[in-house]
């Protein structure tokens, strides 16, 4: 029977989104060892007593701010052979836990990345998990998300976890999940993608015009600094790959804003590409990697 932990990090999130996330990884039909939710917050967050009682539940505390300094305090049980990484706003489907019990029954994967899917309409989140793709290739990598990943526990400490340098509330503020992947592909982890395995989530840009612009630009600082560190610091030549698609896509995706009439999305692809060029020039100059 399968044998796993759910750990989900909450900083500054809505409470019913919080407890939507956890109602539903406490309620999975193969039930977990526990469902870890790394506190970020200095004020405690206030759940229902049908959770806060649920001998399943836990709550680790810590006061960093970064999602990847969060995720790297997470304290593993004793014999917890599987963690699955669910975010905060975000919940897992309710036959989660058998398709993945069945997935590690048929396969001798180490690392299982799954897909995200709009809460509002059931489509992708995004069109690369729409595509799909096997993570033997280089240029399927980023199909792994922090938001829905399952990890052998003793790969993840082989590993050495991620990289705190990386993801929200950190230095570059994003791709610590595309950096953790990185570093599983080049050091040869059995990995895959499994589409069926669905996290729900809140729809992408559902904020303000500046708080999507302000957040496509941090996103892509984190992105240009991550190149930076695998193609001129590791010396990986495929990384060349996505030197090229991070600096062409936003131009297409400008375009097909236009032509869908959807100009008011246009100035997130303005800064994200903004921002990669900016982290890729802040990082030559700086010893964060």
């Amino acid at each position: 029977m399968l044998n796993y932990i759910i750990a989900i990090n909450t900083y500054h999130r809505p409470t019913n989104l919080v407890e939507r996330c956890v109602s539903a990884s406490l309620n999975q039909k193969i039930k977990p060892q526990k469902v870890i939710l790394i506190n970020q917050n200095k004020i405690p967050i206030r759940l229902s007593e049908d959770i806060i009682n649920n001998p399943l539940f836990e709550i680790q505390t810590t006061e960093n701010s970064s999602v990847s300094s969060a995720r790297n305090i997470l304290k593993i049980l004793g014999g917890t052979e599987w963690i699955f990484f669910c975010d905060d706003d975000g919940y897992p489907s309710s036959e989660y836990s058998e398709k993945l019990n069945q997935i590690i029954n048929d396969n001798d994967y180490e690392i299982l990345a799954g897909s995200i899917v709009r809460d509002d309409n059931r489509d992708f989140y995004s069109l690369r998990h729409k595509k799909g793709g096997s993570l033997k290739y280089f240029r399927n990598t980023k199909n792994l998300m922090g938001s829905n990943f399952v990890i052998k526990a003793e790969i993840f400490d082989k590993l050495g976890r991620f990289d705190e340098n990386f993801g929200a509330g950190s230095y570059w503020g994003s791709s610590e999940e595309t950096d953790f992947c990185w570093k599983a592909y080049f050091a040869g982890v059995k990995m895959e993608f499994f589409p069926e395995l669905v996290v729900y989530h809140l729809p992408p840009f559902n904020e303000s015009v500046l708080q999507g612009f302000n957040k496509s630009f941090l996103y892509g600082v984190g992105k240009g600094a991550l190149v930076w560190k695998w193609l001129m610091m590791k010396k990986k030549i495929k990384v060349l790959y996505e030197l090229t698609e991070m600096m062409v896509v936003p131009f297409i995706q400008m375009a097909l804003g236009l032509l869908t009439l959807k100009p008011q999305l246009i100035p997130n692809y303005v800064a994200t590409i903004s921002g990669r060029v900016y982290g890729l020039i802040k990082a030559a100059f700086v010893k964060k990697q």
